[in-house]
């Protein structure tokens, strides 16, 4: 072969790798992502497909609060108690999420903005970030969730009453019964990601938990509050434990009809 082929040749096997290695990282980070969700939402799993090997009786039976509440405490709003993510962690993986030493580091009876808390939402926790244009943190700020629960429909849904409408997987002030997802658990949002306004992962209120913003000056659901990470859409882990994702082509009625747990709004997915 002549050095002019030789060129060529290398010219060629050049683009490929250049073209190929990004493709394959994305796809790689892609499947990533969607295994966290797998992961958060393994609850779900466990009740939508129960192991009969396994104690029924211990099986979970709602989705837990979007926040740690303290019944004989005192009130701290939303946005000051600490998250859905606190009850989560000795469900996570240890070998990528240090919780065996960050859980006894937590008093769930205080605020998120209790100094001991503080210290302890500093620890980055893998499992809730996604590996995809991940969140940049300044050292010394609290680790942030690329990863939040879904609160149903509108700005205000999560602090919603159980027979709302409007009412999601996730609510502030309580769990959410199963048997009270009544549009089917493979047909209602549990978790997505978000890289829009970002929060600190132990943090309550908005920085976890978000309706879909049906407002007419609000942000595309795709690609604005929810997604943000792959061009190809988003994310999202279902009450049932499944992991879907939708492009953004993806009608917003039917993103909205998905949001909630008894809407009576929901269009049946693709195959289902």
């Amino acid at each position: 072969m002549t050095v002019i082929g030789f060129v060529l040749l290398a010219l060629v096997a050049s683009g490929f790798v250049l073209t190929y290695i990004p493709k394959a990282r994305l796809n790689a980070n892609m499947v990533t992502s969607q295994n966290n969700l797998r992961e958060l939402a393994l609850f779900g799993a466990h009740h939508a497909k129960p192991d009969p090997k396994r104690d029924a009786t211990k099986l979970p039976k709602a989705i837990p609060p979007g926040t740690i509440v303290v019944p004989d405490g005192p009130y701290f709003p939303p946005d000051d108690r600490l998250s859905w993510v606190v009850t989560l962690l000795p469900l996570m993986d240890q070998r990528k999420n240090p919780t065996v030493e960050l859980l006894p580091r937590i008093d769930d009876r205080k605020p998120w903005t209790f100094e001991p808390n503080q210290q302890a939402g500093l620890t980055r926790l893998p499992g809730l970030l996604c590996p995809e244009n991940t969140p940049e943190v300044p050292a010394g700020t609290p680790a942030v969730t690329c990863y939040v629960g879904i609160g149903g429909v509108g700005a205000d849904a999560a602090s919603l009453p159980l027979g709302s409408p409007r009412s999601g997987a996730f609510r502030y002030d309580g769990p959410t019964p199963f048997d009270r997802v009544t549009d089917g658990l493979s047909q209602t949002l549990l978790f997505a990601e978000s890289r829009t306004d970002v929060g600190p992962w132990l943090r309550g209120g908005t920085a976890t938990v978000r309706g879909l913003n049906d407002a007419p000056d609000a942000q595309p659901l795709i690609g604005g509050q929810f997604g943000g990470y792959f061009p190809v859409g988003v994310n999202v882990a279902m009450c049932d434990g499944g992991v879907r994702t939708f492009s953004v082509a993806t009608s917003p009625q039917v993103l909205l009809g998905l949001a909630t747990i008894a809407g009576k709004g929901t269009d049946p997915l693709p195959g289902e």
